[in-house]
């Protein structure tokens, strides 16, 4: 990637978003895009290819999902994964329609032993 390419963190305030701004920042890109939850509705595909079509970014980083931990995961599934699959279609589908060079598309996942003591 140019040091100057329009680079967007899709999920930047997340713990693993945060960390690639740092290290994009760190490594000299200068041009990195961000959006906030109230700036953009990811899973809103019309909302999405506004912003894409605004900004054009060239690379996206798709770190972005709903996530929780274990009581979360156990007792908000169906929701968890329709936020999730709405968010990554409508990126992609985004990324693909404008034209962008790459895509990183990061997926998360929430495992615990079945058996373990709880809390954990």
């Amino acid at each position: 990637m140019k040091h100057d390419a329009r680079i967007f963190v899709a999920g930047h305030r997340g713990l693993v978003g945060s960390a690639v701004v740092r290290e994009l920042h760190a490594g000299g890109f200068s041009n990195i895009l961000t959006a906030t939850r109230d700036q953009m509705d990811l899973r809103d595909q019309a909302a999405v290819n506004y912003w894409f079509r605004a900004n054009r970014p060239e690379h996206v980083f798709l770190v972005a999902g709903t996530v929780g931990g274990i009581m979360a995961n156990s007792t908000r599934p169906a929701e968890f994964i329709f936020d999730n699959m709405m968010i990554h279609a409508t990126v992609v589908h985004a990324a693909y329609l404008y034209g962008v060079k790459k895509l990183l598309y990061l997926g998360s996942s929430c495992i615990y032993p079945r058996e373990a003591a709880q809390p954990m």
